[in-house]
């Protein structure tokens, strides 16, 4: 069995890591918003889709590992998972839009603003659920 004290001084390291992922996701947004504003203008930033495409699938990780870090927490604490209903369902619920987000980028095309459109909601649900996951974060801490 794994020592309560440990689980207790996991906690938090769990909350920082996600408000840092948090943190990531909404700089990640900022330079996906710079590109559609300058690709929208008719030109391009190289440097910025180089980046927010770089970043995609690390944040894609460091997301499922905040999730699955989450998820080990509450039950090796606990005994399962529903002790934080909410926070776990947020949590789930967040992690498919990453998913979700993540396909839809996979298959987008430059002429495909439909898709476009679908990364862009999908995107600012993500930044919504974290920001909700955080606080309920927050209230299970303390």
């Amino acid at each position: 069995m794994i020592d309560k004290g440990l689980i207790a001084d996991l906690k938090p390291v769990h909350g920082a890591l996600n408000v840092l992922v948090m943190f990531f996701f909404w700089h990640q947004a900022f330079l996906g918003l710079k590109i559609r504003k300058t690709r929208k203008a008719g030109g391009l930033n190289p440097k910025a889709v180089k980046r927010h495409r770089k970043m995609g699938p690390a944040l894609v990780l460091l997301a499922l590992a905040g999730y699955g870090g989450g998820v080990a927490l509450a039950y090796l604490d606990n005994g399962r998972l529903l002790k934080y209903p909410l926070h776990f369902m947020n949590g789930t619920i967040l992690i498919a839009a990453v998913f979700a987000t993540f396909i839809v980028s996979r298959r987008m095309t430059l002429r495909d603003e439909r898709l476009r459109n679908m990364h862009l909601t999908l995107g600012l649900l993500i930044l919504c659920l974290y920001a909700l996951q955080v606080f309920l974060g927050i209230g299970i801490l303390f």
